[in-house]
């Protein structure tokens, strides 16, 4: 038995040579399980490309920019357009509306875009004793008031005088507490813009002068002298003007049923067109005077950037 035991060990330890002494098989031949690929990794690994390389932000100049997203669903704020021109997220609330139209105007108004313009006063009233009914047309004209006191203006691109009351079209400066109402509606690209603005009022004589207009922040143009191409004619402009002939009178003046509506370019926040309407009341009070009452109009087009 022990020498059966010892033959049998003997041929076990051949065999186990044999076996080390084999080739090594050639790793060109070898077969490797096919790789699966985890989902999860997949949907995280968004910028992967189909070679296997990995897109990165680059930055106008050709480097790379480690702040720049590649996340498809980024969003802008309420007023701000894509770098690729595509809408900016649609203003909802008062006072992204009116944050939104600021931007708009305050945008046209750095440029010194061109623009057609056009202003007028209709629906005309006049409540006048002897002395204003003699000079209504006078008075008329010192208001703006009547389709023969029309203005217009075509300005130029970039052609701005340098002079500010000749700058047709002013900074916007509105506030949530200038307006009583705020909405913008979508068509296609464009948003129109409708602010309904707190009404105001103005008063002038010789002695004092006030103003309190809100309507007056919205971008229109004015001043306070007398002016034709002011869009509101305040008590102070309308003094100004009749003071030399009628230093005792006493000017009040107000506006109600304010509304600016403007169209915006969302690709862009450019101007469109823009609105701005009002009716006024004028009282001169002095020897034979009265009252005159009408519907102001302000309009811009044509914008060019």
């Amino acid at each position: 038995m022990k020498k059966l035991v010892a033959l049998l060990l003997a041929v076990a330890m051949l065999l186990s040579f044999a076996a080390c002494g084999e080739k090594t098989p050639d790793p060109e031949t070898t077969t490797v399980p096919e790789e699966v690929t985890d989902p999860i990794d997949e949907a995280v690994d968004a910028t992967t490309v189909a070679d296997g390389t990995v897109t990165e932000p680059v930055s106008a100049d050709g480097t790379t920019d480690p702040n720049a997203t590649t996340d498809p669903n980024a969003t802008t704020l309420p007023g701000e357009t894509t770098t690729a021109g595509t809408p900016a997220a649609k203003p909802e609330t008062p006072a992204e509306i009116i944050a939104y139209y600021n931007n708009a105007v305050n945008k046209a108004v750095a440029a010194k875009v061109g623009f057609n313009k056009l202003r007028y006063v209709d629906n005309e009233k006049l409540n006048a004793g002897i002395l204003l009914k003699t000079f209504g047309d006078v008075m008329y004209k010192f208001m703006g008031i009547g389709a023969e006191n029309k203005y217009t203006m075509d300005v130029t691109k970039g052609k701005w005088e340098s002079d500010l009351p000749h700058q047709y079209l002013r900074k916007s400066t509105l506030t949530a507490g200038d307006v009583t109402g705020a909405t913008c509606t979508v068509n296609g690209t464009q948003y129109t813009i409708v602010l309904n603005v707190k009404g105001g009022s103005s008063y002038a004589d010789k002695n004092s002068k006030s103003n309190n207009s809100p309507i007056d922040k919205c971008g229109i143009c004015v001043g306070d002298a007398d002016k034709s191409y002011f869009d509101h004619k305040t008590a102070v402009v309308i003094y100004d003007a009749i003071d030399d002939i009628l230093g005792g009178a006493k000017v009040s003046e107000s506006y109600k049923n304010a509304k600016v509506k403007a169209v915006i370019d969302s690709t862009t926040g450019n101007l469109v067109s823009l609105t701005v309407e009002y009716d006024i009341n004028v009282v001169i009070d002095v020897a034979g005077g009265g009252n005159a009452t009408g519907s102001a109009h302000v309009f811009y087009k044509n914008f060019k950037y």
